[in-house]
């Protein structure tokens, strides 16, 4: 079991903050002090943390949040549930949306190297600025994950939803209304893809290429989505969207295309934010994002103060639900 800083002060008879100060030989802390610190932070084999090398630089009482769009409903209900969290505590948030650009999240990672904030949350799409973060985790700050798998969870903890079993969930849906032609808007290497290719699989339906289409964020994804489906020469008749606001876009495009949704095409889309709102509303998988949101605060506020964080705090994972509504019907036979 890792020795925390609260072992060394108990060990010391003394405070996790007098721990700090001695480790960095602050002369806040008398000599004799200090060196019984020392000491017994050597007996006990204590390794600093990246928070515990960041003590000897003023605290900026301010946590980063990294999210891909931060006009998407999704982001924002987590960024709330972030901030509602934190609200009692003695830090801020500073929001940083990347614009699902992977340079511009370096940016903010670099940022964060200087010392802009105590700890940061990632919850974005890309994978590409991994071994970047890691860095930043190792050697200067905090990092939870949400929604993105870690390198390490030792190093970053991850809070995660079940999106495979989402897409897979969709594609039994669908399938259970009689389709057997669906199509997918998103991208394969993302495991909502890795769901509808189980689905498929399971009920013995060929993976058809023509009906995978990326890319696959945002309502004009959705809108471009569907011009590609309808001109192929033999039409899916459902579709797994990624997310609410791309299967908002397809269903108003195939509306004021003349189609109707759900007759001729059920549309599904996965985290539950804009899907009710609309007519018709769309079949979606809810995502509990609030939830996710105030488990990832704690957890970086108890990382920042130094606690000791349980292996099954390393991963947390939530199921999804989901829910049925007007954009999905029995397929018709006619079309």
């Amino acid at each position: 079991m890792m020795v925390t800083i609260k072992d060394v002060a108990k060990a010391a008879g003394v405070s996790p903050a007098t721990v700090s100060l001695a480790l960095n030989n602050d002369e806040k802390v008398n000599r004799e002090t200090r060196k019984r610190v020392q000491q017994v932070a050597k007996a006990l084999n204590y390794i600093p943390n990246a928070r515990a090398k960041a003590l000897v630089k003023k605290a900026t009482q301010i946590i980063g949040l990294v999210i891909p769009e931060i006009d998407n409903p999704f982001f924002s209900e987590m960024a709330q549930a972030i901030k509602d969290c934190i609200k009692d505590s003695d830090y801020s948030i500073i929001l940083c949306g990347t614009d699902n650009n992977p340079e511009m999240e370096s940016k903010y990672v670099n940022m964060f190297m200087s010392g802009l904030v105590d700890g940061a949350i990632f919850a974005c799409l890309t994978d590409v600025n991994n071994e970047l973060i890691m860095e930043l985790a190792r050697n200067y700050i905090p990092i939870v994950y949400v929604d993105r798998l870690s390198e390490d969870e030792q190093v970053i903890p991850v809070i995660k939803s079940d999106l495979k079993d989402g897409a897979y969930q969709l594609t039994r849906h669908l399938i259970d209304l009689g389709h057997k032609k669906i199509a997918f808007i998103g991208r394969k290497d993302e495991e909502r893809y890795a769901g509808y290719c189980q689905g498929l699989e399971e009920a013995g339906y060929p993976l058809v290429e023509n009906y995978v289409l990326a890319p696959s964020f945002t309502f004009d994804h959705g809108v471009e989505a569907g011009k590609k489906l309808l001109g192929l020469t033999e039409q899916p008749t459902g579709i797994v969207c990624f997310n609410d606001e791309v299967a908002l876009g397809l269903t108003q495009f195939l509306i004021k295309a003349g189609k109707r949704v759900p007759e001729e095409f059920s549309v599904c889309g996965i985290d539950n934010t804009v899907s009710r709102f609309y007519n018709p509303e769309i079949t979606t998988i809810d995502v509990p994002k609030k939830k996710m949101g105030k488990t990832a605060a704690e957890l970086l506020l108890k990382m920042i103060d130094g606690e000791e964080i349980k292996d099954t705090e390393r991963y947390i994972h939530f199921p999804v639900q989901l829910i049925k509504r007007d954009s999905t019907a029995p397929v018709s036979f006619a079309k």
